[in-house]
């Protein structure tokens, strides 16, 4: 019951320190900015295309960027703040201030974990309503046009689907899991995204990509790709958790 106390504390103290830094709101800035960078050339691409109404929820999802735009920036944007939580405690004196507060290690990490799974999912949600936004802007540059005269985005496609959310939480819990034996955010973030996509790629139903490759080299070689895609992400955190309290209880706080 302490260790959960401290590790709510640990988060709120976290959260606070997101809040508070203008770094934080930069990272969402730009995460939705790249969101609706492509949307506007896949609305008018939809449109010349003579069905935009077929192709809504494609220009919403990122268009040719091939369906998982929102939810991969998400992810990636998520693992830098996430690894932020942890690489920032070891520069300027910042952990001498965090471990004083609350010395244990472990609950201090979960409270990362935590506020690294909600900053996941408000990631996705903004960066798809960036997207959505952006795709109401296109498509009414375009009313002039015939094909477009009668167009609807149903306001469902403004809400990230539970996948761009799972894995865009991922994202975030990977970054702070890889950051303690990483240690430079440089090396961090990208390893949680890369970490994150490759089990999005295992996923039955994937946008990834990869999706067809890693399933065709899956059966060449005998593995059972839905048991997999199943225990993945439990064994790859589990297994991340344990490098990460065995990094941070070796680790000196200067």
């Amino acid at each position: 019951m302490i260790g959960l106390r401290s590790a709510w504390y640990a988060a709120a103290y976290e959260a606070t320190r997101l809040r508070t830094r203008r770094s934080t709101f930069g990272v969402f800035g730009l995460a939705m900015f790249a969101s609706a960078l492509v949307t506007l050339p896949a609305a008018r691409a939809a449109v010349t295309s003579g069905q935009p109404q077929a192709h809504v929820a494609w220009v919403v999802a990122g268009g040719s960027a091939g369906m998982v735009l929102p939810g991969t920036v998400a992810a990636l944007a998520a693992a830098w703040l996430g690894a932020g939580l942890v690489t920032e405690d070891y520069r300027h004196g910042v952990g001498l201030t965090t471990y004083t507060r609350l010395p244990r290690r472990g609950a201090e990490l979960l409270g990362k974990l935590l506020v690294a799974l909600v900053v996941g999912i408000t990631l996705a949600s903004a960066t798809r309503l960036a997207a959505y936004a952006t795709a109401l802007g296109g498509f009414a540059l375009t009313r002039g046009s015939s094909a477009a005269q009668h167009l609807s985005l149903g306001v469902v496609l403004a809400l990230p689907t539970p996948a761009e959310s799972c894995f865009a939480a991922l994202g975030g819990i990977l970054g702070v899991l890889c950051a303690p034996a990483l240690r430079l955010r440089l090396f961090a973030a990208p390893a949680g995204w890369l970490l994150a996509a490759l089990t999005a790629a295992f996923v039955p139903g994937s946008h990834s990509p990869y999706a067809k490759v890693i399933a065709r080299v899956s059966a060449e070689i005998g593995l059972p790709i839905k048991q997999i895609a199943i225990a993945l992400p439990e064994a790859l955190v589990l297994g991340l958790l344990l490098v990460s309290l065995f990094s941070l209880s070796r680790r000196r706080i200067d």
